[in-house]
């Protein structure tokens, strides 16, 4: 009982470190991109708008209805976003606590979640943010403990699929765990059947909230939209073609393929255990990591908790076999050499630098630096997207219909501002075919009060050029924006 106490306290110890280490987080100001935009999509929501209809972004549903809930809740607060964050954090480090704890003991456990405390909150992964790889993987972690800690009854692969859905309709690679999973089930499981029988559960349960996002849809006439902006659009990303772009394709299924190989081999040596989860899980939460080929550092969030699980299973006095050599050559040379190829950062810290973002908040917090210095250290357009906000609550113009041809999209949630197209940042319009002249007949059918135009936007709009000469007057310039307000005509 004593042991088991101490236990408690010492996880107890580890998750208040994660919480410090990430306590800055929150007082950030409103300044990242992707957050913006998941936060501009939420406020119309909120408005009573319709997602992919009245506001659009190349997400699936579930992380602009979580941004909505904590607005709803809390409003428009970095304070309540980023803490929603590391409850959501804590909790998933508690459920790969019971994972590991189950798998390979408590003392390793409580290794594994200090592993991944630490690595979810370094700012050189993005994890200080609210973006959907640090919500994906809670659901993602919760399948596999519900399939471990019930041993892969049918009740708890339902759950696990329901569990992967839900992952996915925050991200959509989200998905690969559950294929994990699923070879997982077709080495572990012994009779063909019995195979197909829990294969089939799996893709029922993971069937279910697909079922309901579709029914949703559906009346709405909204399902090409949806299928687009969560699926299709993606293969932008495919089609960039990154440098080294075939021996990337070929590394990073390469470690699957490794895997797969040698999950045949234990089998054969009747000697597969529940630990093979674990490279499963790292092999398909890597490949998520580096699908698109794009180099963000919050795209290896998703492969933390596999990580942290299988670090702390590594044994100390390993008996190797020449089969394994081969195998961890052909699983974790890829996967580092990709890492270090594809996220720069991750190693280097480079401008997002961990030392140097605890600088800034501890000098802040000392009043060594003013709100401005602070919010600078983020990013410069944090004074604009205030000043912005400061100009429209003096105006009493806060709820106003605006457009803005830029990437200011934190400011439609900070001052609740309406947006008459459904594209809340420039580069979506360009984007997206016939996005600029979708916009464009938006604005002209139904003008904003005011048009925002900040000195930075992606291409040049003529059609906006021409309906600002057209029907509105420079009222302003506000930091480096011009405010254009609708003339009565």
């Amino acid at each position: 009982m004593k042991r088991l106490k101490k236990e408690y306290i010492l996880l107890a110890l580890i998750l208040f470190l994660t919480f410090l280490f990430r306590f800055p987080s929150l007082f950030e100001p409103f300044w990242y991109g992707d957050e913006g935009i998941f936060a501009a999509v939420a406020n119309n929501l909120n408005q009573g708008g319709i997602l992919y209809q009245t506001a659009w972004d190349n997400k699936p549903p579930m992380i602009y209805l979580t941004y909505a809930a904590i607005f709803k809740f809390f409003g428009v607060s970095m304070f309540w976003l980023h803490l929603v964050t590391i409850i959501v954090v804590l909790t998933t480090a508690a459920v790969i606590y019971e994972i590991a704890q189950k798998i390979i003991g408590t003392r390793r456990a409580l290794v594994v979640t200090f592993v991944f405390g630490f690595l979810t909150s370094l700012r050189i992964v993005e994890g200080n943010l609210a973006l959907t790889e640090i919500f994906m993987i809670l659901p993602v972690s919760l399948a596999m403990f519900l399939i471990v800690k019930r041993n892969f009854d049918l009740i708890s692969i339902a759950g696990a699929g329901f569990l992967f859905a839900i992952a996915s309709l925050y991200k959509q690679v989200g998905a690969l765990e559950a294929a994990a999973v699923g070879i997982f089930l077709f080495l572990y499981t012994k009779r063909f059947g019995e195979f197909l029988k829990r294969g089939l559960v799996l893709a029922l349960g993971f069937a279910v909230p697909y079922f309901a996002t579709i029914a949703y849809f559906l009346p709405k006439h909204l399902v090409g939209d949806y299928v687009f902006a969560a699926y299709t659009y993606y293969r932008i990303y495919l089609g960039e073609s990154p440098k080294y772009a075939l021996l990337i394709n070929i590394l990073k299924f390469l470690p699957i393929v490794s895997v797969i190989v040698y999950g045949f081999w234990r089998k054969a040596k009747n000697d597969l255990s529940v630990f093979y989860l674990f490279l499963l899980w790292t092999a398909f939460s890597f490949l998520g990591s580096f699908f698109s080929g794009r180099t963000y550092g919050h795209y290896l969030v998703q492969a933390i908790p596999a990580v942290s699980l299988l670090f702390g299973s590594i044994s100390l006095k390993p008996k190797i076999e020449r089969v394994q050599i081969i195998f961890a050559l052909f699983f974790f040379v890829p996967l580092i050499f990709l890492t270090k190829l594809l996220f720069t950062d991750f190693l280097s810290g480079g401008s997002i630098n961990q030392v140097g973002y605890f600088r800034n908040f501890i000098d802040f917090s000392l009043n060594k630096k003013d709100l401005g210095q602070y919010n600078d250290y983020f990013d410069k357009n944090v004074t604009s997207t205030m000043a912005l906000d400061d100009f429209f609550a003096l105006r009493n113009a806060r709820s106003a219909k605006v457009y803005i041809w830029g990437d200011y999209p934190w400011l439609y949630a900070v001052a609740d501002l309406k947006n008459p197209t459904r594209y809340v940042t420039s580069f979506h319009v360009f984007g997206v075919p016939k996005g600029s002249e979708e916009v464009i007949e938006a604005l002209s059918a139904n003008p904003p009060d005011y048009i925002i135009k900040p000195s930075s936007s992606i291409g040049y709009f003529v059609e906006l050029e021409k309906l600002l000469a057209k029907k509105y007057t420079k009222l302003v310039k506000i930091e480096n924006s011009n405010v254009y307000v609708k003339r009565n005509i």
